[in-house]
């Protein structure tokens, strides 16, 4: 008989039962070799609760090669191995009753044979995610008392604190040397570079786990969603600079800074413009500009070849912000920023209906991944879509504007003014004709 092995557990589970993938290997190797039986897979979910469908990938795959003729039975070993979820477990014996695989569980006596047998298995999973729930409400309950009390909930600190009487405190030596880490992305731009910068302070070693302490909200005070939990290592306004920066990838050259850079886009062919210098004859001094490769590369694939100058972009947004901002705001531009919201969300509808369709085992597992992909690839356009016709009614530019910034932008530092640029514009958009198009955040 063409057998497949089933295991499960969860991490709690086996840390307590020691009910590991391993155990249970080996008792239901030893069950098939006994019996005869030949084994055609094996099938492991590990680390993955009883009640998540949803992210039991091995357990899918076992039901293709079922509904494929490739299995005449399933072994496990215990019902809870097997599933928590009466809904679920009815779902999938749908299947194996439709293609005639029957189930065996080794470590207990239950038979779907008879309608006795079935009505038991019924009622202990019924028992079984019954207590799943109550164990879930407790933990909860647990935890948002914790929360109240401000209590950390795992033993897991980031870099510059410490706990202290079940509660995050600061460590004054590391706290120093984490707001380092911070003003050093600052000044670079570069995860990277930050890196090289820090090394040798005990700080991560690799540029995902700097970037996610980069982005660690606890830096601030805020832990679980809730504001004020702790003490603060870093202010706020440095920290909402670090993300800013972050979202949009700003990378900095080594000598220069540029003020735009991230932000402009070729109308023409849609690549970022790239921040480069050029000469002023006769002087031979050098001046910012933003240009698109698509152009100056071998390739040559973009018709636009002109530059877009740092210093005048300045000048253009610093004297004509209110224009800019609140003049060119056309009734058709916000209709069809509504038009993709909708979209968006019409979208969102069909995501979940992909997904009850899979619960429900009426697609495959491969085909759940493959249209959930191409669902959120057109949320992703339909949101650039909407961001370049939404709107400019942001407290942000509104600020801005009525804070007459000709009398005091040049006294700026580049970085401040970088800052600000960033706060207010989502994409300045520039093509072959000097034409400048800027979308406000």
């Amino acid at each position: 008989m063409r057998t497949a092995l089933y295991c499960r557990v969860s991490t709690d589970q086996q840390v307590r039962e020691g009910d590991s993938i391993q155990a249970q290997l080996s008792a239901l190797r030893e069950y098939s070799k006994k019996n005869g039986y030949e084994i055609v897979g094996e099938y492991i979910d590990d680390g993955v609760s009883g009640v998540l469908l949803d992210e039991r990938d091995e357990l899918q795959r076992m039901l293709d090669d079922v509904r494929a003729g490739k299995i005449d039975l399933v072994a496990f070993t215990r019902l809870d191995r097997y599933f928590r979820n009466l809904k679920h477990y009815l779902n999938t014996q749908e299947t194996l009753d439709q293609y005639g695989v029957p189930w065996v569980a080794i470590w207990e006596s239950y038979t779907t044979a008879t309608a006795a047998g079935r009505l038991i298995i019924n009622q202990m999973l019924s028992f079984a995610q019954f207590e799943s729930e109550n164990t879930s409400v407790r933990i909860r309950h647990v935890f948002d008392f914790k929360k109240q009390s401000k209590e950390v909930l795992s033993g897991k600190v980031p870099f510059g604190y410490a706990i202290k009487d079940k509660h995050l405190v600061i460590d004054p030596e590391k706290a120093d040397i984490a707001r380092q880490v911070f003003q050093t992305y600052i000044d670079t731009g570069g995860i990277s570079e930050t890196l090289r910068k820090t090394e040798g302070l005990g700080l991560p070693k690799t540029q995902r786990a700097m970037k996610k302490m980069l982005q660690n909200r606890k830096y601030i005070g805020e832990c679980y969603g809730i504001e004020n939990y702790h003490d603060a290592i870093i202010d706020r306004n440095t920290f909402d600079m670090v993300q800013e920066m972050l979202g949009r990838n700003v990378r900095q050259s080594k000598k220069r800074k540029y003020i735009f850079s991230g932000l402009c886009t070729c109308s023409d062919c849609g690549r970022r413009l790239v921040g480069t210098t050029d000469k002023i004859k006769p002087k031979n001094e050098r001046y910012k500009v933003y240009r698109c490769m698509g152009h100056y590369r071998a390739i040559k694939d973009c018709i636009n070849s002109k530059s877009l100058n740092e210093k005048k972009l300045e000048k253009y947004l610093v004297e004509n912000l209110k224009e800019l901002a609140f003049g060119d705001i056309s009734v058709k531009d916000k209709r069809k920023a509504t038009n993709y919201e909708k979209k968006i969300a019409n979208t969102e509808k069909k995501i979940s209906r992909l997904k009850e369709l899979y619960l429900n085992e009426l697609i495959t597992l491969d085909d759940y991944k493959h249209d959930l992909a191409a669902y959120k690839a057109d949320i992703d356009t339909f949101k650039a879509e909407a961001r370049k016709y939404r709107g400019t009614d942001k407290k942000a530019l509104y600020d801005l504007v009525g804070r007459n910034l000709a009398d005091w932008y040049w006294t700026l530092t580049e970085d401040e003014r970088r800052v600000i640029w960033r706060s207010v514009i989502d994409q300045i958009y520039f093509d072959n004709d000097r034409n400048i198009k800027i979308v406000f955040r």
